[in-house]
Protein backbone atom coordinates (compact mmCIF):
# COMPACT_ATOMS: atom_id res chain seq x y z
CA UNK A 1 0.00 0.00 0.00
CA UNK A 2 1.65 3.46 -0.94
CA UNK A 3 -0.13 7.06 0.30
CA UNK A 4 0.91 10.50 -0.66
CA UNK A 5 -0.84 13.52 -0.11
CA UNK A 6 -0.56 17.21 -1.37
CA UNK A 7 -2.25 20.53 -0.64
CA UNK A 8 -2.56 23.84 -2.06
CA UNK A 9 -5.40 25.77 -1.02
CA UNK A 10 -7.44 24.76 -3.60
CA UNK A 11 -6.42 21.54 -4.82
CA UNK A 12 -6.27 18.97 -2.72
CA UNK A 13 -4.12 15.65 -4.34
CA UNK A 14 -3.57 12.10 -3.00
CA UNK A 15 -2.59 9.03 -4.01
CA UNK A 16 -3.65 5.78 -2.30
CA UNK A 17 -2.85 2.61 -3.65
CA UNK A 18 -2.41 3.30 -7.51
CA UNK A 19 -5.30 5.72 -7.46
CA UNK A 20 -4.88 9.42 -7.50
CA UNK A 21 -7.40 11.97 -5.89
CA UNK A 22 -7.54 15.30 -7.22
CA UNK A 23 -10.09 17.53 -5.32
CA UNK A 24 -11.30 21.05 -5.47
CA UNK A 25 -11.37 22.47 -2.13
CA UNK A 26 -12.88 25.84 -2.63
CA UNK A 27 -16.22 25.22 -0.69
CA UNK A 28 -16.74 28.56 0.26
CA UNK A 29 -17.45 28.77 -3.20
CA UNK A 30 -18.99 26.50 -4.57
CA UNK A 31 -15.92 24.61 -5.90
CA UNK A 32 -15.65 27.31 -8.49
CA UNK A 33 -12.96 27.86 -10.64
CA UNK A 34 -11.15 30.96 -11.71
CA UNK A 35 -8.67 30.04 -15.24
CA UNK A 36 -6.07 29.57 -13.16
CA UNK A 37 -7.50 26.80 -11.17
CA UNK A 38 -8.84 25.44 -13.73
CA UNK A 39 -5.66 24.99 -15.79
CA UNK A 40 -3.81 23.83 -12.41
CA UNK A 41 -6.87 21.34 -12.11
CA UNK A 42 -5.97 19.60 -15.83
CA UNK A 43 -2.38 19.99 -15.17
CA UNK A 44 -2.21 18.20 -12.47
CA UNK A 45 -4.58 15.26 -13.33
CA UNK A 46 -2.40 14.70 -17.10
CA UNK A 47 0.60 15.05 -14.69
CA UNK A 48 -1.02 11.74 -12.21
CA UNK A 49 -1.99 10.21 -15.47
CA UNK A 50 1.88 10.02 -16.43
CA UNK A 51 3.09 8.89 -12.75
CA UNK A 52 4.34 5.22 -12.82
CA UNK A 53 2.41 4.83 -9.52
CA UNK A 54 -1.13 6.23 -10.81
CA UNK A 55 -2.90 4.06 -12.47
CA UNK A 56 -6.12 5.81 -12.31
CA UNK A 57 -7.72 9.00 -11.28
CA UNK A 58 -10.49 10.37 -9.76
CA UNK A 59 -11.80 13.87 -9.30
CA UNK A 60 -14.46 15.45 -6.56
CA UNK A 61 -14.92 17.94 -4.65
CA UNK A 62 -15.02 19.37 -1.08
CA UNK A 63 -18.32 19.92 0.99
CA UNK A 64 -21.85 20.08 -0.75
CA UNK A 65 -20.65 21.00 -4.36
CA UNK A 66 -18.81 19.19 -6.90
CA UNK A 67 -18.05 22.30 -9.04
CA UNK A 68 -20.77 25.32 -9.63
CA UNK A 69 -18.65 26.25 -12.88
CA UNK A 70 -17.13 30.20 -13.24
CA UNK A 71 -16.23 31.82 -10.28
CA UNK A 72 -18.70 34.69 -9.59
CA UNK A 73 -16.09 36.66 -7.99
CA UNK A 74 -13.53 35.89 -10.32
CA UNK A 75 -15.21 37.32 -12.90
CA UNK A 76 -16.17 40.66 -10.78
CA UNK A 77 -13.45 41.68 -10.29
CA UNK A 78 -12.50 41.85 -14.03
CA UNK A 79 -15.73 43.89 -14.18
CA UNK A 80 -14.58 45.74 -11.90
CA UNK A 81 -11.36 46.78 -12.79
CA UNK A 82 -11.51 46.42 -16.48
CA UNK A 83 -15.65 47.27 -17.08
CA UNK A 84 -18.17 45.67 -19.27
CA UNK A 85 -16.06 45.67 -22.19
CA UNK A 86 -12.90 44.05 -20.35
CA UNK A 87 -15.21 41.20 -18.84
CA UNK A 88 -16.42 40.13 -22.48
CA UNK A 89 -12.92 39.96 -23.77
CA UNK A 90 -11.26 37.62 -20.63
CA UNK A 91 -14.85 35.60 -20.66
CA UNK A 92 -13.45 34.75 -24.24
CA UNK A 93 -9.80 35.19 -24.46
CA UNK A 94 -9.16 33.71 -21.38
CA UNK A 95 -11.27 31.76 -18.97
CA UNK A 96 -13.08 29.77 -21.62
CA UNK A 97 -9.85 29.08 -23.58
CA UNK A 98 -8.60 27.57 -20.02
CA UNK A 99 -11.80 25.56 -19.10
CA UNK A 100 -11.62 24.12 -22.96
CA UNK A 101 -8.22 23.21 -22.17
CA UNK A 102 -8.89 21.35 -19.04
CA UNK A 103 -11.78 19.25 -20.77
CA UNK A 104 -9.31 18.28 -23.61
CA UNK A 105 -6.86 17.04 -21.01
CA UNK A 106 -9.85 15.13 -18.67
CA UNK A 107 -11.34 13.52 -21.95
CA UNK A 108 -7.35 12.49 -23.34
CA UNK A 109 -5.94 11.54 -20.05
CA UNK A 110 -4.03 8.08 -20.93
CA UNK A 111 -5.65 6.76 -17.38
CA UNK A 112 -9.11 5.82 -16.30
CA UNK A 113 -10.29 9.08 -14.69
CA UNK A 114 -13.66 8.95 -12.09
CA UNK A 115 -15.69 11.66 -11.76
CA UNK A 116 -17.74 11.48 -8.05
CA UNK A 117 -19.98 14.37 -8.14
CA UNK A 118 -19.99 15.13 -4.16
CA UNK A 119 -22.64 17.33 -4.89
CA UNK A 120 -24.24 19.92 -7.38
CA UNK A 121 -22.37 19.91 -10.13
CA UNK A 122 -23.63 23.13 -12.63
CA UNK A 123 -22.47 24.48 -16.00
CA UNK A 124 -18.48 24.05 -16.37
CA UNK A 125 -18.56 21.47 -12.82
CA UNK A 126 -21.08 19.74 -14.77
CA UNK A 127 -19.15 19.48 -18.12
CA UNK A 128 -15.64 18.24 -16.17
CA UNK A 129 -17.63 14.87 -15.20
CA UNK A 130 -19.18 14.63 -18.73
CA UNK A 131 -15.51 14.81 -20.33
CA UNK A 132 -14.55 11.49 -17.74
CA UNK A 133 -14.47 8.02 -18.17
CA UNK A 134 -16.94 7.07 -15.59
CA UNK A 135 -19.21 9.20 -13.26
CA UNK A 136 -21.00 8.31 -9.22
CA UNK A 137 -23.17 10.23 -7.66
CA UNK A 138 -23.75 11.17 -4.42
CA UNK A 139 -27.39 10.67 -3.68
CA UNK A 140 -27.72 14.35 -2.77
CA UNK A 141 -26.17 15.38 -6.23
CA UNK A 142 -27.98 17.49 -8.75
CA UNK A 143 -27.20 18.28 -11.97
CA UNK A 144 -28.17 21.50 -14.45
CA UNK A 145 -26.12 22.63 -17.93
CA UNK A 146 -27.26 26.24 -16.53
CA UNK A 147 -25.42 28.48 -19.33
CA UNK A 148 -28.69 29.36 -20.50
CA UNK A 149 -29.50 30.87 -17.83
CA UNK A 150 -26.52 33.75 -18.94
CA UNK A 151 -28.04 33.16 -22.48
CA UNK A 152 -24.76 31.35 -23.60
CA UNK A 153 -24.07 27.82 -25.17
CA UNK A 154 -22.14 25.10 -23.14
CA UNK A 155 -18.70 26.09 -23.27
CA UNK A 156 -17.22 23.02 -21.62
CA UNK A 157 -18.17 20.03 -23.85
CA UNK A 158 -21.65 20.03 -22.15
CA UNK A 159 -23.69 21.05 -25.71
CA UNK A 160 -21.70 17.43 -27.50
CA UNK A 161 -21.30 15.17 -24.40
CA UNK A 162 -25.00 15.24 -22.68
CA UNK A 163 -27.13 14.47 -25.30
CA UNK A 164 -24.30 11.83 -26.63
CA UNK A 165 -25.02 10.68 -22.43
CA UNK A 166 -28.54 10.93 -21.78
CA UNK A 167 -30.02 11.14 -25.51
CA UNK A 168 -30.76 13.72 -28.05
CA UNK A 169 -34.26 14.57 -26.27
CA UNK A 170 -33.07 14.39 -22.42
CA UNK A 171 -29.94 16.84 -23.29
CA UNK A 172 -31.81 19.37 -25.66
CA UNK A 173 -34.12 19.87 -22.99
CA UNK A 174 -31.26 20.14 -20.29
CA UNK A 175 -30.06 23.04 -22.50
CA UNK A 176 -32.69 25.18 -23.13
CA UNK A 177 -33.86 25.03 -19.86
CA UNK A 178 -31.12 24.66 -17.21
CA UNK A 179 -32.94 22.82 -15.20
CA UNK A 180 -32.04 20.59 -12.35
CA UNK A 181 -32.42 16.72 -12.14
CA UNK A 182 -31.66 15.06 -9.07
CA UNK A 183 -29.31 11.89 -8.90
CA UNK A 184 -31.76 9.41 -9.59
CA UNK A 185 -32.89 10.87 -12.90
CA UNK A 186 -29.38 11.01 -13.40
CA UNK A 187 -29.03 7.55 -12.80
CA UNK A 188 -31.96 6.83 -15.34
CA UNK A 189 -30.55 9.01 -17.89
CA UNK A 190 -27.85 7.18 -18.03
CA UNK A 191 -25.41 10.50 -17.24
CA UNK A 192 -24.37 8.51 -14.18
CA UNK A 193 -23.79 5.06 -13.25
CA UNK A 194 -24.07 4.39 -9.57
CA UNK A 195 -25.66 6.83 -7.02
CA UNK A 196 -24.11 6.16 -3.81
CA UNK A 197 -24.57 7.42 -0.03
CA UNK A 198 -23.19 10.88 0.70
CA UNK A 199 -20.75 8.79 2.79
CA UNK A 200 -19.74 6.08 1.01
CA UNK A 201 -19.08 8.12 -2.40
CA UNK A 202 -15.25 8.25 -2.41
CA UNK A 203 -14.27 4.92 -1.34
CA UNK A 204 -16.72 3.52 -3.56
CA UNK A 205 -15.12 6.06 -6.80
CA UNK A 206 -11.67 4.54 -5.74
CA UNK A 207 -12.83 1.16 -5.86
CA UNK A 208 -14.34 1.65 -9.27
CA UNK A 209 -11.27 3.45 -10.23
CA UNK A 210 -8.63 0.47 -8.56
CA UNK A 211 -11.01 -2.20 -10.58
CA UNK A 212 -9.92 -0.16 -13.71
CA UNK A 213 -6.65 -0.37 -13.38
CA UNK A 214 -6.39 -4.62 -14.19
CA UNK A 215 -4.20 -4.38 -16.76
CA UNK A 216 -1.21 -2.58 -17.94
CA UNK A 217 -1.82 1.37 -17.92
CA UNK A 218 0.03 1.32 -22.24
CA UNK A 219 -2.93 -1.21 -23.18
CA UNK A 220 -5.91 0.92 -21.36
CA UNK A 221 -4.15 4.06 -23.02
CA UNK A 222 -4.24 2.40 -26.44
CA UNK A 223 -8.21 1.23 -25.54
CA UNK A 224 -9.22 4.21 -24.58
CA UNK A 225 -7.28 6.47 -27.88
CA UNK A 226 -8.83 3.41 -30.44
CA UNK A 227 -12.55 3.95 -28.60
CA UNK A 228 -12.81 7.58 -28.48
CA UNK A 229 -11.26 8.42 -31.99
CA UNK A 230 -14.70 9.22 -33.17
CA UNK A 231 -15.84 10.89 -30.47
CA UNK A 232 -12.79 13.08 -29.82
CA UNK A 233 -12.65 14.62 -33.28
CA UNK A 234 -16.51 15.44 -33.14
CA UNK A 235 -15.52 16.77 -29.92
CA UNK A 236 -12.95 18.87 -30.35
CA UNK A 237 -15.05 20.54 -33.18
CA UNK A 238 -17.56 20.98 -30.93
CA UNK A 239 -15.69 22.92 -28.05
CA UNK A 240 -14.25 25.11 -31.10
CA UNK A 241 -17.78 25.66 -32.47
CA UNK A 242 -19.13 26.71 -28.81
CA UNK A 243 -16.09 28.87 -28.20
CA UNK A 244 -17.10 30.71 -31.34
CA UNK A 245 -20.73 30.46 -30.64
CA UNK A 246 -20.43 32.49 -27.23
CA UNK A 247 -17.75 35.23 -28.27
CA UNK A 248 -20.61 35.47 -31.09
CA UNK A 249 -23.56 36.10 -28.55
CA UNK A 250 -21.28 37.71 -26.09
CA UNK A 251 -21.62 40.77 -28.29
CA UNK A 252 -25.56 40.63 -28.50
CA UNK A 253 -27.25 42.80 -26.15
CA UNK A 254 -29.42 40.06 -24.42
CA UNK A 255 -26.75 38.03 -23.51
CA UNK A 256 -24.06 41.18 -22.43
CA UNK A 257 -27.27 42.28 -19.89
CA UNK A 258 -27.62 38.88 -18.79
CA UNK A 259 -24.20 38.90 -17.90
CA UNK A 260 -24.17 42.03 -16.81
CA UNK A 261 -26.91 41.43 -14.06
CA UNK A 262 -25.01 38.49 -12.54
CA UNK A 263 -21.85 41.93 -11.82
CA UNK A 264 -24.46 43.96 -10.37
CA UNK A 265 -26.67 41.66 -7.91
CA UNK A 266 -23.01 40.50 -6.78
CA UNK A 267 -22.13 43.67 -6.74
CA UNK A 268 -25.43 44.44 -4.46
CA UNK A 269 -24.84 41.45 -2.28
CA UNK A 270 -21.32 42.16 -1.28
CA UNK A 271 -22.68 45.26 -0.33
CA UNK A 272 -25.46 43.68 1.77
CA UNK A 273 -22.96 41.93 3.38
CA UNK A 274 -20.57 44.64 4.12
CA UNK A 275 -23.29 46.22 5.96
CA UNK A 276 -24.24 43.48 8.03
CA UNK A 277 -20.47 42.96 9.04
CA UNK A 278 -20.46 46.56 10.10
CA UNK A 279 -23.52 46.26 12.24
Amino acid sequence: MTEATSETADIVVDITDGVGTVRLNRPDRGNSVTPDVVTRMGDTIASLAETDEVGAVVLTGTGKVFCAGADVQDMYAVWSADGADGLMDYLGETWMPAVQRTVRLLWNAPVPVVAAYNGSATAGGLDFGLSCDVRLAASSARFAESYVNLGMIPVAGGAYLLPKLVGLAKGSHMIATGAFIDANEALAAGMVSEVCANDELASRAAEVARGMTHGPKATYAHAKRIARAAASAELDAALDESLAANIDVLRRPEVRSSVLDVMERYSLSRGAAAVVRDQ
